[in-house]
């Protein structure tokens, strides 16, 4: 543990509260606090938006009430410095543990630093970044999110189907496929004029597309999906028309602004392959990120804005002009990420070839052990799992899943994700 000395803590907390000045207007708190327990442990979780978090809030309060503890839950609107102020409030308030999805651990420096002074236990959920002074990590690891999304592309391919068919082939693992080599480079980007005329058994056009430009969590996911993309690159399968590099993929560097800056990027993607008509051949999609989705899903069931010189006339959505695929031309392989309802119904309907997801549900039991741990000062039980920059961390780490339509109902009705009701609108 860091030595407390006055000077540390006085910089320290000029730091937090500078955060907390700049970001208390984004907030969205919820004091969930009800039971008579041991201690309060604050919970602090990027947005309501995705399911995930909203699935994994309720969740771990309501593990921890179950256990005696009182809650502070509370979600930064997917802001970096508005989570930062959170924790640092929850800090000032008395909390006897902190468990923090991080939005970025630079942000997170100045009040893990308070804590750890303190000693007040920090517990990281989800998200595995390099925070300093944190006890324990229950995870998700973008690398198996990546390679997931990326077998889904890939027996899409094999299954030589796009969204408008089912596919047969069963959920696939996480691994990477037996031929891809664990140090092949990113391959080239290549631009759709160069590709020249294909055809539905010709190489599928790829466009990549990525979070925020500087989410470090969210480049190792795309690190590991180009990684087991590049054997059917090199095989001539696939081409990669935008997005191998992160870069490329990279849809926005404002993280409030993923969703809006890939639904455009879809649609013009979308607009350049109909103006080259049958020499564009067969094109696919891979959303890397619940936000990114969001935005693909928009562009491919929407009609799109009508701009101020625009025809008052509405056009039909590109997603009615290519209800029906064609010989020349199927309708594109859409891979996607997370389970939010627009997302499942989307896929239900057939426009999504598959998502896939984790059930952050699953993360409760597991954070809970480790802050009763770490509060009675014992190390929290670990599989092995490792957080980059941060290896001495213990950790344990909850699996993908690979949704397809069929899947629906077993993975997501059945286990209470959604309801009926919910899906059907």
């Amino acid at each position: 543990m860091i030595p407390r000395t006055p000077v540390r803590r006085a910089a320290a907390v000029l730091a937090v509260l500078a955060l907390g000045l700049a970001g208390c207007t984004a907030t969205s708190t919820r004091a969930a606090g009800s039971s008579d327990g041991s201690g309060v442990i604050g919970v602090a979780l990027p947005s309501t938006t995705d399911a995930g978090w909203e699935h994994a809030g309720e969740a771990v309060a309501s593990e921890l009430r179950d256990r005696g503890y009182r809650v502070d839950l509370e979600y930064a609107a997917d802001d970096a410095r508005t989570q930062a102020s959170q924790v640092q409030n929850m800090l000032t308030k008395g909390v006897d543990a902190v468990i923090v999805a991080p939005l970025s651990a630079e942000e997170l420096a100045a009040p893990a630093e308070l804590a750890d002074e303190d000693g007040v236990p920090v517990a990281l959920l989800g998200r595995g970044l390099a925070v300093s002074g944190a006890g324990f990590a229950a995870v998700v690891e973008p690398e198996e999110l990546g390679r997931a999304q990326a077998q889904a592309l890939l027996d899409a391919l094999d299954a030589g189907q796009g969204a408008d068919a089912t596919d047969p082939t069963p959920a696939p693992g996480t691994e990477t496929p037996e031929s891809a080599a664990p140090e092949s480079a990113a391959p080239e980007t290549v631009a759709p004029d160069d590709v020249g005329p294909t055809s539905p058994a010709g190489p599928v056009e790829l466009t990549v597309l990525a979070g925020a430009a500087d989410d470090a969590w969210e480049q190792r996911r795309h690190a590991a999906s180009i990684e087991a993309l590049t054997p059917a690159v090199d095989e001539g399968r696939l081409v990669i028309a935008s997005g191998a590099t992160w870069d490329e993929a990279a849809v926005d560097a404002d993280p409030l602004d993923v969703s809006d800056a890939a639904e455009k990027r879809v649609r013009n993607a979308v607009a350049e392959a109909d103006a080259r008509g049958e020499t564009a051949g067969r094109t696919a999609f891979l959303a890397l990120g619940d936000d990114v989705t969001r935005g693909v899903v928009t562009a491919l069931t929407t009609d799109p804005p009508v701009s101020e010189t625009a025809s008052p006339t509405p056009s039909p959505s590109p997603a009615a002009e290519r209800s029906t695929p064609t010989a020349e031309r199927p309708d594109p392989i859409v891979v996607v990420s997370g389970a939010d309802v627009g997302t499942v119904r989307a896929l239900e309907q057939g426009t999504l070839t598959a998502t896939v997801f984790a059930d952050t549900r699953d993360l409760a039991a597991p954070i809970a052990d480790a802050v009763e741990a770490l509060l009675d000062e014992r190390e929290p039980e670990s599989d092995g799992t490792e957080i980059p920059g941060s290896t001495d961390v213990p950790a344990v780490a909850v699996g993908p899943q690979t949704v397809r339509a069929d899947d629906i109902t077993r993975v997501l009705l059945d286990t209470g994700w959604m309801t009926p009701e919910e899906l059907s609108g």
